[in-house]
């Protein structure tokens, strides 16, 4: 008689048992982690308030083109100021000859951050040039060439400034320049940038530190990066190089050449004009 073959129970897969268990540890451990990490990490900082503005709309440019006209070498308006823009480029500086040839203030650079790795400096000739132009009468202001990504290195670049000028009264403006620079730069693509916040963090932060705050930008910048709604609350500082502006909206300040040429200088400089 054939006998029945017992029937083995099955038994468990060892292999999938010690899988689970392994990542059921690791999951563990994890959750752990960040719960340890949510406990001792510092919480992010809030981003700085926007201030409002009352302006609906940008306010349009009302200036005749008709009144603008050239008279010995230099760009007119009635009313308007002329004056010329340096940095280090500039070199060494006889200001009372910049004087006697009829500018009555100058908008020096204080300092800049690097393109590649995004230091902040210094204009070597910055000191020199403020207290030149203070001496030979000029009305003075200052501006900030920046590279800044971020609304946070906009305000440090900021406080930079502020620092340099360690409460040094100004007659004009401290203007935020933002510019792209080349291929190999960390601003080579301007739409990736919020321009308008970051203009915004830096005039602010000027304005706390008890400077009248502008914005230096171009024509394309200001038709397509910057919501002039929000700048109305600053002084604006157009370069647009030509006979006279075409530019849409409003603005406080007009540089329009690279290719000036004024006694006391030796290179070219960039001139402009303050509308009163």
């Amino acid at each position: 008689m054939a006998q029945k073959r017992k029937r083995r129970k099955k038994q468990p897969n060892r292999a999938l048992a010690i899988w689970i268990t392994v990542l059921a540890a690791v999951a563990f451990t994890a959750a752990l982690g960040l719960i340890l990490y949510s406990c001792v990490a510092e919480p992010a900082p809030e981003p700085e308030p926007v201030p409002e503005t009352t302006a609906a709309t940008a306010p349009w440019n009302e200036r005749d083109p008709a009144d603008f006209h050239f008279e010995d070498g230099f760009l007119r308006y009635p009313g308007a100021q002329t004056g010329i823009d340096v940095s280090v480029h500039q070199g060494l500086i006889d200001w009372e000859q910049v004087r006697d040839a009829g500018v009555t203030f100058a908008i020096i650079r204080a300092g800049l951050r690097g393109s590649t790795e995004g230091g902040l400096y210094e204009d070597e000739t910055f000191r020199a040039n403020l207290n030149g132009a203070k001496e030979a009468g000029l009305k003075v202001g200052v501006y900030f060439f920046s590279q800044a990504l971020t609304v946070g290195e906009a305000a440090e670049e900021a406080e930079f400034v502020l620092e340099l000028l360690d409460g040094e009264p100004l007659d004009l403006p401290v203007y935020y320049d933002w510019e792209e620079r080349g291929d190999d730069s960390r601003t080579a693509d301007p739409g990736a940038v919020p321009l308008t916040d970051c203009s915004v963090a830096f005039c602010e932060t000027v304005r706390k530190g008890g400077y009248t705050p502008g914005v230096y930008f171009n024509r394309e910048y200001g038709y397509a990066y910057l919501d002039f709604v929000r700048l109305q609350n600053y002084e604006l500082w157009l370069a647009e190089y030509g006979d006279n502006p075409t530019f849409d909206y409003h603005f406080d300040c007009l540089q329009y050449t690279s290719e000036g040429s004024i006694p006391g200088i030796e290179t070219s400089v960039d001139m402009d004009l303050i509308f009163n």
